[in-house]
């Protein structure tokens, strides 16, 4: 039976799903000079932050589907921005890189999203904006655990 002091549109779920389409729309459209989703953003950002990582690595780390990262790597790999390798210890490991194309698509791309998030948080003062993101992380680390750093499952030995 439904609250009756609240109604389905005022769930934090609804609000949250109604704030993270509006928001994913507005940071779709502002990527679109660049040919990548945020997704494909997100993963080549990473790369270019941790270093080559295998599609594995990127789907564990970040809990996305590993088709999803499968489809994202092959966009950024006809865009030029990632080329696979081979693990140097691990012959069966396929790692994926940031190319200097690539390193300049992320640039753009965090400059975009800093314009985009300015948009969107316009509304927000500094400290809004911080107490919004704090509150968030804490729903996903309820939900989903701590967030734990991005290790390679094959580490290159130097």
């Amino acid at each position: 039976m439904e609250d009756a002091a609240r109604s389905w549109d005022d769930e934090f779920t609804h609000v949250l799903w109604r704030a993270q389409n509006a928001v994913h729309r507005s940071v779709q459209e502002s990527l679109k000079h660049l040919g990548v989703t945020a997704t494909q953003l997100g993963l080549a950002v990473h790369l270019d932050q941790i270093g080559p990582l295998s599609a594995a690595d990127l789907s564990r780390g970040f809990h996305i589907a590993p088709q999803s990262v499968g489809t994202a790597l092959n966009r950024l790999e006809k865009l030029g921005w990632v080329r696979r390798r081979t693990h140097p210890v691990h012959g069966r490991v396929v790692l994926y890189e940031l190319t200097e194309a690539g390193q300049e698509g992320t640039t753009r791309g965090r400059e975009t999203m800093r314009r985009t998030n300015a948009s969107v948080t316009g509304e927000l003062s500094d400290e809004e904006i911080a107490s919004l993101i704090a509150l968030l992380r804490r729903i996903t680390e309820t939900v989903d655990g701590p967030d734990a750093p991005v290790i390679p499952a094959w580490p290159v030995r130097s």
